[in-house]
């Protein structure tokens, strides 16, 4: 009877249904996966537009949101050698040094409990205020570049405030490190001691080893003040950075805080 039959095209349809939903599915994945990437590429606006055509904005992202600047958060250090509480950071701004063979990193963010007599003895703790320095690798072409294309239009303020490095010796590694977010009040990573200069330590480590840097250099005053890191280029006779794509960890430690930076650097775009 009709009743009990099923049309040979419904039929169809029905064994296929799934097949067919889940290829839509993955076609409507693909779809977004295109598209985000086509939003990501069209990002990249230093590598499909010549200097002279970047905005002041793109220029600017250059020299402070770029794969040659990044914003670091501060880690501070209390004076006591152990803090009541701790919390795991993961790996981004870990010490190299500090991860063991399972990719786990061994430091902690010291954080503090709350005081106000209101909260629970069991309460989560409070994290020390947040602050925030900017790490730029100021010998990347497409920073120089941006830098180029500010003075082209005229932001002599932007480049005063964003602490252009005053010079990028052909033999050097630059590296300017610049407080973005200062956190706590009165906090000055850069102040001078009563020794005449600010109590910093910076390396830069990569697959050759580690270095040190061979000049500092400070500029600017206030909420424009920077310091600028000079590092060689070679280590034991061979180049601190190999062929192609390499990395490289910086860190910073001052009076009471440290900040890690991480960079993945092709040599075409390395001065």
């Amino acid at each position: 009877m009709m009743g009990d039959q099923t049309h040979p095209r419904l039929a169809l349809y029905r064994r296929r249904g799934p097949a067919a939903a889940t290829l839509r599915m993955g076609l409507l994945l693909l779809a977004v996966c295109l598209g985000l990437s086509l939003v990501a590429g069209a990002d990249d606006f230093w590598k499909r537009k010549p200097p002279t055509e970047w905005t002041s904005a793109e220029a600017l992202k250059l020299v402070r949101r770029s794969p040659w600047a990044k914003v670091e958060a501060v880690m501070f250090r209390r004076r006591d050698s152990q803090a009541d509480y701790g919390v795991l950071t993961g790996t981004k701004h870990c010490d190299p040094d500090a991860i063991d063979s399972n990719g786990n990193c061994m430091q902690k963010m010291r954080v503090e409990p709350s005081v106000d007599s209101s909260q629970q003895p069991n309460a989560a703790p409070m994290i020390t205020p947040s602050a925030a320095i900017l790490v730029r690798w100021e010998s990347a072409i497409p920073v120089a570049q941006a830098f180029t294309r500010l003075h082209e239009i005229g932001e002599r303020a932007v480049i005063e405030f964003q602490a252009q490095s005053p010079r990028l010796p052909a033999d050097r590694y630059v590296i300017t490190a610049k407080l973005e977010q200062a956190g706590l009040v009165g906090f000055d990573p850069f102040a001078v001691t009563t020794a005449g200069s600010p109590a910093l330590h910076a390396t830069l480590k990569t697959r050759q080893g580690t270095v040190s840097p061979l000049e500092v250099e400070f500029t600017g005053t206030g909420t424009g003040a920077s310091v600028h890191f000079f590092f060689p280029r070679s280590l034991n006779g061979a180049p601190l950075l190999g062929p192609g794509r390499d990395s490289a960890d910086f860190n910073l430690r001052g009076a009471g805080f440290e900040v890690h930076a991480k960079f993945t650097l092709d040599s075409e775009v390395v001065q």
